[in-house]
């Protein structure tokens, strides 16, 4: 009973397979490969086994309490203690489930986080000094993913939060949302339309909970407790949309898993698949510029800027970054004024003289909920996602050198077809937008018709969707063919080259923490087109999608959203 052991529950397939995969390369000791169901755990055994590696099986069903006892006993009399646990397994009913949604919250929550917490309870009295455990959690862990009505979000958010929070309180909160389902009424106390989400934030307020009663129980074994977030990872649960292999989905995991001895951090923490530790109560959660700006510090040759209208702000993202080991630089700039416009400029073209790659990320979006009449949303969104960049990009573009590359980011809501308002006439704004010969002028001249038009609410009889973002995002792809045709035009030798993208359903502040996609997944293809080597034929003026597809903009189809 002297050797080292690791469990890892529900890994007959998925993320849970490749985290006992990789533990077998790199543990010292037994590797549990767990199922409910011994004939599939057995030929997921084998299949390890074939690669030249020795996993042990057990058969464990985390809702059963007799598998639980069964395990425990069978853990304990063999090996006497556990050094490494992490607890994988897990559901998520598909967005088409026909499950009434309170059974859908009992269920989940069922698995997931009480399931979860009694395995835990029974299982950790045999960690062994100095034990790693890993809670998989999930982007829709995150503490803000508590996203019902407010205020009364933002009080569960403080209580999921509360650094005093016991295991019964949880419990309790968790209860209270599921009888809430059988009513309906959860929205309106703050609970979000995600059972899955509750879920997983509940598995990750518990990871807390974990480490505090660890350190008061038992000071001096350096156990520690963590939550990831292994990404968006192309498994079942995903219905295999995710852009991560259940490889790169078990590298953080892994690496929680054997945090070295006496490790300071992260502990009780709530990880990011990248191994980037974040700040899961208080956010907020790195945008996709900040993971743009990330990745370029990790492989573009040379200075990267980041860049903010607000100095604190971007004083903090930089020196975030700089703690991972990056070095960005930071200066202010305001797309929407040309006097931060001209001061850049200025300033660039002083220091460096020329640019090598722009990113033009910023942008809004008001929510669903917004108070503003719908003629106010449409000057101040495509005052910034279009008029702003585009007067952005016509004062900075004297400086790129040859072979700069540019990435607008769009959205989904970029695609023509969203122009969907009334028929015939939409169908026509969808041409016109298309027009292989449209200037900037004429494209500024629509957008500004649709934000006259609005002011009288004829804006969808003219063609033009209710959606003042859509038009703005269409705007900026239809901008990106006519820069790209003006580029080849004044510049033909010079290989410049610029493409829109759509980064997915992105899990940020603009989309109320709902997309499935972290920051740094919708970085992916921006960080591709941005690096795009020299004398490239495809893509140039495109529009791509967050999985580096280039999509017919004005045909389609599109691939999904996410």
């Amino acid at each position: 009973m002297s050797g080292k052991v690791a469990i890892v529950t529900g890994s007959n397939k998925g993320i849970g397979f490749a985290i006992v995969r990789a533990l077998c390369k790199q543990f010292d000791g037994d590797v549990y490969l767990t199922s409910r169901d011994e004939g599939r755990g057995v030929e997921a055994v084998d299949l390890l086994k074939k690669e030249g590696l020795s996993p042990k099986f057990s058969i464990l069903d985390i809702n059963s309490s007799a598998s639980i006892a069964k395990f425990k006993d069978f853990i304990q009399t063999t090996h006497g203690g556990i050094d490494v646990l992490v607890n994988n397994a897990g559901i998520a009913f598909k967005n088409n489930a026909t499950e009434p949604f309170h059974v859908q919250a009992e269920v989940t929550n069922g698995t997931n986080y009480f399931a979860t917490k009694d395995f835990c309870n029974a299982i950790f009295p045999l960690l062994r000094p100095h034990a790693r455990v890993v809670n998989v959690s999930s982007s829709s862990g995150y503490l803000k993913k508590i996203n019902g009505k407010e205020p009364e979000s933002i009080e569960l958010q403080k209580r999921f939060a509360d650094v005093n929070l016991t295991q019964d309180e949880l419990s309790g909160m968790v209860n209270k949302f599921i009888e809430l389902t059988k009513t309906g009424n959860h929205f309106e106390h703050g609970w979000p339309n995600s059972t899955y989400s509750v879920s997983k934030v509940a598995l990750s307020s518990l990871t807390r909970i974990q480490q505090r009663e660890l350190d008061e129980a038992r000071p001096g074994d350096d156990i520690i407790v963590n939550a990831v977030h292994p990404g968006y990872v192309d498994t079942d649960m995903t219905s295999h949309k995710g852009p991560l292999s259940p490889d790169e989905g078990a590298i953080a995991a892994t690496w929680l898993a054997l945090l070295p001895q006496n490790a300071t951090t992260p502990r009780g923490g709530y990880v990011w698949h990248d191994k980037t530790v974040v700040d899961w109560a208080n956010g907020p959660a790195p945008g996709i510029g900040f993971a743009i700006v990330r990745a370029l510090c990790k492989q573009f040759d040379g200075d990267v800027y980041l860049t903010s209208r607000d100095e604190g702000r971007g004083v903090e993202a930089v020196e975030l970054l700089k703690k991972e080991g990056l070095n960005p630089k930071f200066s202010i700039l305001d797309i929407n004024s040309s006097a931060s416009i001209a001061k850049f400029k200025d300033f660039i073209q002083t220091t460096h003289g020329e640019i090598d790659v722009l990113v033009n990320n910023a942008g809004i979006a008001f929510k669903n909920n917004a108070t503003e009449p719908f003629h106010v949303q449409a000057e101040v969104t495509n005052g910034t996602n279009y008029f702003a960049t585009r007067d952005f990009c016509n004062a900075i573009f004297p400086l790129l050198r040859p072979h700069a590359r540019v990435v607008n980011i769009s959205s989904v809501c970029g695609f023509l077809k969203k122009i969907n308002g009334k028929e015939p006439e939409s169908l026509e704004l969808q041409k016109k937008f298309a027009d292989p010969k449209l200037t900037q002028d004429e494209l500024s001249g629509m957008v500004n018709k649709f934000i006259e038009l609005t002011k009288t609410g004829n804006h969808f009889e003219y063609g033009f969707p209710n959606s003042a973002y859509n038009v703005s995002k269409v705007a900026v792809s239809s901008l990106t063919k006519i820069q790209q045709r003006e580029f080849d035009t004044s510049r033909p030798g010079d290989d410049i080259v610029v493409n829109s993208v759509h980064p997915g359903y992105v899990d940020t502040d603009m989309s109320s923490h709902k997309g499935p996609l972290s920051p740094d997944e919708g970085a992916i293809a921006a960080t591709w087109l941005a690096l795009l080597p020299e004398n490239v034929t495809t893509p140039r003026g495109g529009y791509v999608w967050h999985d580096k597809t280039v999509v017919d903009w004005e045909n389609g189809p599109t691939p999904s959203e996410y």
